[in-house]
């Protein structure tokens, strides 16, 4: 315990000085004048210890100057054009249509020359043109040096999150969105971590390539620190359920590496010499350095080492001077953490967890482990499940003020949502390795053992998702004074300090249930329960697997990917059609796996109508992550985004097929889709406009059809009347997200619906659609026949030919 003393003067010392500023010289004479004190005490053969806490105590005041958030360089309020020169420090990360990264900058020209600058700005940027012909996806790399122009702003705060602050605990104090771009040169960064990151990337693509959505964002999430693919919807059930953490990398996933890999390693080198604990140590700085050295992962890793060498040389594993060390690495590195809420939380919960957890699993110990000792195996699955529960209680108790004053806001479902999680996350690290060891082998093995990882971590999702659904997941609480706080802590460290009281308290009939639970547990017979439990499995495989196979019926499946199109098609026949996929490849990808079994996710077909973003980008992710067996595309331009197209195609060795007028693609012998637009000879004005050129389809099965329009607008709508095509369907697929100058009078009638479905984003900043467009759809077909995914999400209409019937799915 002498090394939590020593900590603990130095983190003293170094939040006194965050609060108190004294000059150097007087630090300085303290600290000289305790030599010859600490001597004097020597002589006398007196305890030193007080004169060497006082000496850590000066050392972490001099280490530690009132330090400054503030950056050194302060952009007009509304932001101001200006250019910047610097290199990127972090591991680029696709968000959406964009690019984000941070850039250290070198210097800044603000129309007066070049002035040295060093500050961090997070720039989300789209590829140049020059960029997506010369490199591959993401097109920006950790160490490219950049010459950026753009307006430059502080972050900004949102209604309900301080984006900027969250930002400025990370050092960064600045943003530049959609900035000019010139790569002026590369692998300017530190090599090793640039090996690193691309060992990352790579992980996270064969995980992308593994495992269908979310089931492959959440993988990234947990196992590399990764989270621009995470679908907000889903992140948001973690946070109401007070699951979050759980996303956030830290002691507790290293924890359970460290433990899996102590056990390979024992198992495969044997006890003898420790040479096993070189296994553990190697996975968990390994991990480390693969999830971005974020503090509570360094923190982790540290404490890690430190009970491995402890381990090592036969020394007590108290966690206590562990954590104290820690925390005094860290904050020498770098004083300011102290004040990160992130790493109080972390700290919190570590201490909770290591002071909580064993009295808590000593309370039930005589009551839970057998009188004769035997301890079968479903008898250590119950213990086990009742260490989740000490463990989750423990964090929990610990972090309750820190969360209720710095958020307002307490997780009454954070408890037991976090109990049955964490059974799985073992499961689900280890899947998601030995998923991404298979992918590097084969992509087929990769997405065979991607089977396996499937099910732990659709297990979360589907846990979280169901707590999500309760109405009072979190209370609010008013802003308090932090004098409470302490008074928390000093509440909790009396009833610590009095454990017999504690005791005494906490003996109830719930221990008695529990007793009942862990000995009818005993008494169950292993072989038949694991029996049971294999053929449940396989029969909710089986099921899944008839009612996900073809039905003989025709599913359109109008995908609700925010502002943009995206249409699925799954004939009689099961073969599966993509037409469009909006604007985000993520949402896409996400949007269109709800639609697909785990186990296959092949597609027949993909159509890009037209090279619009809101039309093609998303199909760019598909086409990465999905097999896909031919491609149709109507024109073509030399955009950036188009061009990122043609490389996700010649990736997966796809050839495009022009479509036209009077082209039909044979789908079956009863089916074809039938392509109406564009003309094979586009000589008028309004057809060299890209909206006016998109593909249009018509789908026929028996006496239901429909008509897919993409964005063409009025022009090409009178040029298909005057052509006389059959445009009559029952469903219209309403053109360009029904903007005004699209769905005229004229054309409604000759198409004559009875269902319409405008795919548009919630809020989008075109005011799509129209209101014009809407009441003309309302007087011809009725409010009720009207479907518009921002309002109802994805519609799916189905049909045997003769009937219709119509699904939304919010």
């Amino acid at each position: 315990m002498k090394l939590l003393y020593l900590m603990a003067a130095w983190v003293g010392g170094l939040l006194f000085a965050s609060l108190v500023g004294l000059p150097l010289w007087i630090l300085i004479s303290l600290f000289l004048g305790l030599i010859p004190l600490g001597g004097l005490m020597l002589f006398l053969k007196m305890p030193v210890a007080p004169v060497l806490l006082a000496a850590l105590f000066l050392l972490g005041l001099m280490r530690s100057a009132p330090f400054d958030a503030s950056p050194v360089f302060v952009p007009a309020e509304a932001g101001e054009m200006v250019r910047l020169e610097g290199i990127i420090v972090s591991d680029p990360e696709v968000r959406g249509p964009s690019i984000r990264f941070v850039l250290r900058t070198r210097s800044i020209d603000r129309g007066q020359g070049w002035q040295s600058l060093s500050e961090k700005v997070q720039v989300s940027s789209r590829p140049t043109l020059d960029l997506v012909t010369s490199r591959q996806d993401p097109f920006f790399f950790y160490g490219d040096r950049l010459l950026l122009e753009g307006r430059l702003d502080r972050p900004p705060v949102f209604e309900t999150f301080d984006y900027r602050d969250y930002l400025a605990r990370q050092g960064i104090h600045l943003s530049m969105v959609s900035p000019k771009v010139e790569l002026q040169a590369q692998d300017q960064g530190n090599p090793l971590l640039a090996i690193v990151y691309e060992f990352r990337s790579k992980m996270g693509r064969a995980l992308s390539n593994s495992l269908p959505e979310p089931q492959a964002s959440l993988a990234q999430a947990l196992l590399l620190g990764q989270r621009g693919n995470f679908p907000a919807d889903l992140r948001d059930d973690f946070r109401g359920t007070g699951t979050s953490h759980l996303l956030a990398i830290s002691g507790l996933h290293v924890g359970v590496l460290l433990a899996l890999s102590m056990g390979v390693g024992a198992y495969l080198l044997g006890r003898r010499g420790q040479f096993y604990l070189l296994a553990p140590l190697l996975t968990i700085w390994g991990y480390a350095l693969l999830s971005g050295l974020s503090p509570s992962v360094l923190r982790a890793a540290i404490m890690g080492t430190v009970l491995l060498a402890a381990l090592a040389v036969g020394r007590s594993r108290n966690v206590f001077p562990v954590l104290a060390l820690a925390a005094g690495v860290m904050a020498g590195i770098n004083p300011s953490i102290l004040q990160n809420v992130s790493f109080q939380l972390s700290f919190a919960a570590v201490a909770g967890i290591a002071l909580l957890t064993p009295p808590l699993m000593d309370w039930v110990q005589d009551r839970f482990y057998p009188v004769d000792g035997t301890r079968g195996t479903v008898h250590s699955l119950a213990r086990g499940t009742l260490l989740a529960v000490a463990v989750s209680v423990a964090a929990t108790i610990a972090t309750l003020p820190l969360v209720a004053f710095n958020f307002q806001q307490v997780p009454t479902l954070g408890i037991p949502a976090t109990l049955l999680a964490l059974p799985a996350l073992p499961f689900i690290l280890g899947t998601s390795i030995f998923t991404v060891l298979a992918a590097f082998i084969h992509s087929s093995l990769g997405q065979a053992i991607g089977w396996i990882a499937w099910a732990p971590i659709s297990y979360l999702v589907a846990l979280v998702q169901l707590f999500a659904l309760v109405s009072v997941s979190i209370i609010t609480v008013p802003k308090f004074s932090g004098f409470f706080v302490w008074f928390y802590y000093g509440v909790l460290a009396l009833i610590i300090l009095a454990p017999q009281s504690f005791m005494s308290v906490a003996k109830g009939a719930v221990l008695g249930r529990v007793r009942r639970f862990g000995q009818a547990l005993k008494a169950a017979n292993t072989l038949r329960l694991s029996a049971a439990l294999t053929f449940s499995l396989l029969a909710a495989v089986a099921w899944g697997q008839a009612v996900s196979s073809h039905d003989g019926l025709l599913h359109v499946i109008f995908l609700d990917v925010g502002q943009g199109d995206s249409v699925f098609i799954v004939t009689p026949q099961g073969q599966r059609i993509l037409v469009d996929g909006g604007s985000d490849p993520t949402r896409a990808v996400h949007a269109l796996n709800a639609h697909l079994p785990f186990w296959d996710r092949d597609l027949d077909l993909v159509v890009a109508t037209h090279p619009d973003e809101d039309h093609m980008r998303g199909l760019i992710g598909v086409v990465q992550r999905h097999g896909v067996a031919a491609v149709v595309e109507g024109v073509t331009d030399s955009s950036p985004l188009y061009l990122q197209w043609r490389q996700a195609m010649n990736k997966k060795s796809l050839g495009p097929t022009s479509v036209y007028r009077g082209y039909a693609i044979r789908l079956d012998e009863a089916m074809s889709l039938q392509v109406l637009n564009p003309p094979i000879d586009p000589v008028a004005r309004y057809f060299l406009d890209a909206n006016n050129n998109s593909v249009v389809l018509r789908l026929a099965f028996g006496e239901v059809s429909f008509l897919l329009t993409g964005d063409i607008e009025q022009q090409t709508e009178m040029a298909l009347l005057q052509g006389k095509e059959h445009l009559a369907s029952t469903v219209l697929k309403v053109p360009h997200h029904g903007s005004r100058n699209s769905t005229s009078s004229s054309f409604l009638t000759a198409v004559d619906p009875k269902v319409a479905v405008v795919q548009a984003g919630s809020n989008n900043p075109y005011g799509h659609p129209h209101v014009e467009v809407v009441q003309r759809l309302e007087s011809a077909i009725g409010k009720e026949h009207l479907y518009i995914t921002a309002n109802h999400g994805a519609v799916e209409l189905i049909t045997n030919g003769r009937s219709l019937w119509v699904k939304t799915h919010p």
